[in-house]
This record gives C-alpha cells, sequence and structure tokens, in this order.
C-alpha cells in the first residue's frame, strides 16, 4: 500500500526554522561604570539540555577552561508531535501546483496537520545573562510568531506559527564553590506542521470535443452540430498567449434517401455508392423506383452531384436526398 519513496522534509523545514529564529543572540558584560566590556554571542545547537549539563557535571577535565563547554549557551529539540483534529481537511481533495511541462499538470492531495511540541533551554552561569536572552526572545511572542514557509519543493507558501506555551525556572545548584553552576530557563513552544502526501502528475485537457444530443429536433429539422474547441498552439502554457478555437461540425446522418430522374444501369441492394461532388461513400439498403435508399453514409449527399454504384457501375444524378438521424433518448 505504501509503496514509492517520496520526503517533503517537513519535519527538518519546522525544526530548521525554530533553529533559525534564535541562532544570532547574544549577552554583553559591563564594568561598574556601565560600559560594555565584552560581548558573547551565544551558540546554539540541537540536543537535550541532559547532554549538556552531563558534560558540565560529570567530566572532571571539562572545569579546564580549554576543554570546558562555556557557558551561556541555547539547545533546542522536539518534545512532542501529536494529530491535530482542529485542522482536519476533507479526504480525497487535490491541490494544483505549477509544472514545467505544458502537457502536465502536478496534483497533491491535502494535508494532514500535527502539533509539533519544541523545547528551547537558556542555560547559563548567573541570572543576569539569562535574564538577558530571556527579555530578548518574549516581547516577539504574544504567545506566537508566525514565519511564511516554502512548502513541498518550493510550490507553494504557507504560515508556520510558533506558540510561546510556558517558561519555567531551574537553579538546583547544591556543589561546593569550586564546582560549575548552571541556571536553565525552559521555554516549551508548539507549532503545526501540515504533511503532504506524494506528488502526482495528469496530463492537461487541451482539447475538448463535444456533441449535444437532445430528443427535440432543431429548427431544420436535424439534430445539434459537434463542437470541436482547442488552444492553439497546443504547446501553450497558462501564461503564454493563445487562441481558443470552436471548430463546427455538421451532424452525419444514419440514412440518407435519394430520389432521382436520371439514370442509368441498374444499382443491387448491397453494394456501396459514391457521391461525386461530396465524396460521401454508403451502402445501399433498399432500392425503390426512383428513389435508392443509403445505410449509414459518411457523410451528406448534395443536389445534381452523381452517384456511381461501385459493383454495378450504374449511376445516377440526385434530384435530392432527404436524411434521417436516430436520435439519443436520455
Amino acid at each position: 500500500m505504501f509503496s514509492g519513496h517520496y520526503y517533503h522534509e517537513h519535519i527538518k523545514r519546522a525544526v530548521a526554522v525554530f533553529g533559525t529564529l534564535f541562532n544570532n543572540m547574544s549577552v554583553v558584560k559591563k564594568n561598574g561604570s556601565g560600559n560594555v566590556i565584552s560581548t558573547i554571542k551565544v551558540p546554539l545547537a540541537y540536543g537535550p539540555r541532559q547532554k549538556f549539563l552531563a558534560r558540565i557535571q560529570d567530566e572532571k577535565h571539562l572545569n579546564d577552561p580549554k576543554l570546558a563547554i562555556r557557558l551561556p549557551r541555547m539547545s533546542f529539540e522536539i518534545i512532542s508531535m501529536t494529530y491535530d483534529t482542529n485542522t482536519k481537511l476533507q479526504k480525497g481533495v487535490t491541490r494544483t501546483l505549477a509544472s514545467s511541462d505544458p502537457t502536465k499538470k502536478q496534483t497533491i492531495l491535502n494535508p494532514v496537520g500535527y502539533r509539533m511540541g519544541l523545547q528551547l533551554n537558556i542555560m547559563t552561569k548567573n541570572q543576569d545573562e539569562a535574564l538577558q536572552l530571556l527579555e530578548q526572545i518574549l516581547p516577539y511572542f504574544q504567545p506566537e510568531y508566525t514565519v511564511t514557509v516554502k512548502e513541498v519543493q518550493n510550490n507553494f507558501k504557507s504560515d508556520m506559527p510558533f506558540v510561546l506555551q510556558s517558561v519555567t525556572m531551574s537553579d538546583d545548584y547544591e556543589g561546593d564553590f569550586l564546582s560549575r553552576r548552571a541556571i536553565i530557563y525552559t521555554l516549551e513552544f508548539e507549532t503545526r506542521v501540515r504533511f503532504y502526501g506524494p506528488l502526482s502528475d495528469k496530463g492537461i485537457i487541451r482539447r475538448v470535443d463535444a456533441t449535444f444530443a437532445d430528443t427535440e429536433m432543431t429548427v431544420n429539422d436535424e439534430p445539434y452540430q459537434t463542437q470541436k474547441i482547442y488552444i492553439s498552439p497546443s504547446t501553450a502554457q497558462e501564461t503564454d498567449d493563445y487562441d481558443i478555437e470552436v471548430e463546427l461540425i455538421n451532424p452525419i446522418p444514419d440514412e440518407a434517401v435519394i430520389s432521382f430522374t436520371t439514370s442509368s444501369g441498374t444499382f443491387t441492394v448491397g453494394e456501396s455508392v459514391t457521391g461525386s461532388t461530396s465524396g460521401t461513400v454508403g451502402r445501399i439498403s433498399a432500392v425503390t423506383g426512383s428513389t435508392i435508399t443509403v445505410d449509414s453514409p459518411d457523410g451528406r449527399f448534395t443536389d445534381t452531384e452523381t452517384v456511381t454504384g461501385v459493383t454495378s457501375a450504374a449511376t445516377l444524378t440526385v434530384d435530392s436526398s432527404s436524411d434521417s438521424w436516430v436520435l439519443y433518448d436520455g
């Protein structure tokens, strides 16, 4: 059932966008006069905070300034993924996308929505550094911050809101004065991720042949004409200049009764006849006096033209031709 590989990078894109929001933050240190003495760009990495805390607490050699993990720093990770019932869309509905091939179009089914939980951890050595970072983040979330992203191979754009759910602080320092301290602020966010299925290629309708049928005759006692509608040139794309051409085709009768005065030879039932002017070909189904009935002609006979029998070589000059049709009864 689940066959064919496709990968639209929905989760990867959401994580990358979330990390980009916080990858250019810094803290400053000032002297007693309020002058800035240093500015530290805070590193950001994907991973659980326990990974970084374990390195701080468990590796004795990491107290060496050359090897220790420097604080402040930030980390982020995915913490949950749940189905979003509020964004459920109708099944089976497709969306049409642009295609580089003018003879085809790409379609994709409606997406499935999920809520993805993300956690951002701020780890610092002192409270002031943590508060600097916190105050650079909170003003942008009221409580959401929305980013516009490109979806499904950059075919279209959609909004991805990041909603701040909670802020908690942890400072469980219990070591001696020589041990390193880590103050941790944990910010939990939620975003919505739409998962799209595989792309499908379908042909574009560039020509339409429509036959209008009815149980009623027109004023000329004939059924409706056939219309052929197509674009020209046939390779035109949506943004190109093109013409829509309509071709009207007269109806072909199911039977023709030809009346004649002048003839030579004798026509036989079952033989084919051909009109000299119209080029119409049909098969004789009946011969009665000065009329012949032609079954299933491929056109319409015209007055004064010569009709010749293929087998008997008999000829006649058409005085008049009466056509009849088997109408559609719907």
